[in-house]
């Protein structure tokens, strides 16, 4: 499997800073957090930002998100960001577009929401699909959520039928949405774009400021990994936190420690 730094770890750093911190922790690949690379496309253009990937040898996996994309008060408007972001993916050389379902502020039935689901991500399968660029469906598991399980996201995609849409599993919303290891063993592994790797201290009221790195939690990633090689599973883990503490340190150390971490907990795994 290839490793993956995602930029939400260094929320404060600047895009160039997490470039090269991941290369020299060991990344292979990073995800892009989206408001850090508009940040730079206009300080310092395209240009800039292909080469500093092509120095640091880094594949851009993802860019990082558009938000609260089904039940969205403006759809029109999230369509015109997934044609932008698909734009930029596309000149820079990033493989995949994160998608974030949208919150509800009234009880509905699945039906209705696979219905919301499968109708956007289908339009943004269209928009993806003329740049050459995939979607990544990623589900919250925050209880209003509207996608906060694995099975309920693995049916929507399943629903899209598109080649270019897939899933994003994250251990923190996989274990704190109550997802199962066997819900897991369900999905068909080549339609996993990434897997976001993170630990919790607890499993009750989850905030995403609560993940910590791989290993130093409670949650079972040794089983939920073993369950990852079962079904056949080698496509990139990325290290993904929202942890203040993280913000508040010197970019390369954090993404040094993440490295360590997902690296040592892959080690353990395969060992056993």
């Amino acid at each position: 499997m290839k490793l993956a730094f995602n930029g939400a770890t260094t929320i404060r750093a600047s895009l160039a800073e997490d470039i090269v911190c991941a290369r020299l922790a060991g990344f292979e690949m990073i995800e892009i957090w989206k408001s850090k690379l508009l940040r730079m496309l206009i300080t310092e253009g395209w240009d800039v930002v292909k080469q500093l990937l092509k120095q640091n040898g880094l594949k851009p996996l993802t860019i990082n998100s558009i938000e609260r994309a089904t039940f969205s008060e403006n759809r029109k408007e999230k369509l015109a960001e997934c044609e932008e972001l698909c734009q930029i993916a596309t000149e820079i050389g990033v493989e995949a577009i994160v998608v974030v379902p949208g919150f509800l502020t009234e009880t509905l039935d699945e039906t209705a929401i696979v219905r919301e689901s499968v109708s956007v991500l289908k339009e943004m399968s269209n928009i993806a699909r003329r740049f050459g660029v995939r979607l990544g469906f990623e589900f919250l598991g925050f209880s209003n959520c509207s996608v906060n399980r694995l099975s309920l996201a693995w049916e929507i995609v399943r629903q899209v039928g598109e080649d270019n849409v897939g899933l994003i599993v994250d251990t923190c919303h996989f274990f704190a949405g109550g997802s199962q290891l066997e819900e897991l063993e369900e999905i068909d592994a080549r339609k996993i774009v990434v897997v976001h790797v993170n630990d919790l201290p607890k499993l009750e009221d989850v905030k995403d400021s609560d993940r910590i790195m791989p290993g130093d939690g409670i949650l079972p990633l040794r089983d939920f990994f073993r369950t990852l090689k079962k079904i056949g599973y080698d496509g990139p883990l990325s290290v993904e936190l929202f942890n203040e503490d993280y913000w508040n340190k010197p970019a390369c150390e954090t993404t040094r420690v993440a490295f360590e971490r997902l690296r040592g907990l892959c080690y353990v795994t395969e060992e056993r």
